[in-house]
């Protein structure tokens, strides 16, 4: 089965909607989230899958202890469970049945069978592709709340903070900041136990972006002397 965690991290950074301290004796169970928060992730979702399809830019800043931070530039294309994900040294393409990893530095495809059932591993929840990670707002391996109520850069925001309800998660929190002016996703925040975070900075995000079929698989012609390293079984 192809490692998709990477990959996971950073599409459930995109599709995702996630500073007060929380503790494991203070929520029992999802239904302890507060209804405001889940009220806005589920019109964050919808607005989402009203569109056909999507262009999302954005940056992905990650910090790693002891290796400070690195930025990468990426795009997420994605039309129902078809997606295109090009970001820094790698690009992932998937029809849904199978999965393109081509390294860009190697010039290398790996081929790979779709299977995203490390997902479920990290959130606990039933997906089939990347777009079910909206879902997670009715997940009961979690607890949401609004956490603040600001301004930046002249707009309002709202924060909401999810906490993993099981104390074994590799994950302490995670932190949506939302453009109250059409809910629209302006950041995202994953706290790591081990001290990482990872942010996603949305640059632009357009819906019913104009994409062909064929986008969502790799042509080996287009990438001269490309070696294809098929990976299924």
């Amino acid at each position: 089965m192809m490692k998709l965690r990477s990959t996971i991290h950073v599409i459930a950074l995109l599709l995702l909607v996630t500073s007060s301290v929380w503790t494991q004796s203070q929520y029992a169970s999802s239904s302890d989230s507060d209804p405001a928060a889940l009220q806005l992730m589920e019109q964050i979702s919808e607005t989402y899958r009203s569109a056909e399809s999507h262009s999302i830019e954005f940056t992905l800043d990650m910090e790693l202890p002891g290796s400070g931070m690195e930025t990468q530039n990426g795009q997420l294309i994605q039309k129902g469970d078809k997606f295109v994900l090009d970001l820094g040294p790698q690009k992932i393409i998937s029809d849904n049945e199978t999965v393109w990893v081509y390294l860009k530095e190697l010039n290398e495809v790996q081929i790979n069978d779709a299977d995203f059932e490390e997902a479920e591993e990290m959130f606990a929840g039933d997906f089939n592709s990347p777009s079910d990670i909206f879902n997670l707002y009715k997940s009961k391996d979690f607890v949401f709340a609004v956490s603040n109520y600001g301004n930046e850069e002249g707009a309002a925001i709202t924060q909401i903070e999810g906490k993993p309800l099981d104390e074994n998660s590799e994950y302490s929190k995670m932190r949506l900041t939302v453009i109250n002016d059409g809910n629209k996703v302006k950041r995202l925040k994953i706290f790591s136990k081990n001290g990482s975070r990872f942010t996603l900075n949305i640059l632009a995000h357009d819906t019913n972006y104009k994409v062909e079929e064929s986008t969502f698989a790799f042509d080996p012609a287009k990438y001269e002397g490309v070696h294809v390293e098929d990976l299924r079984f």
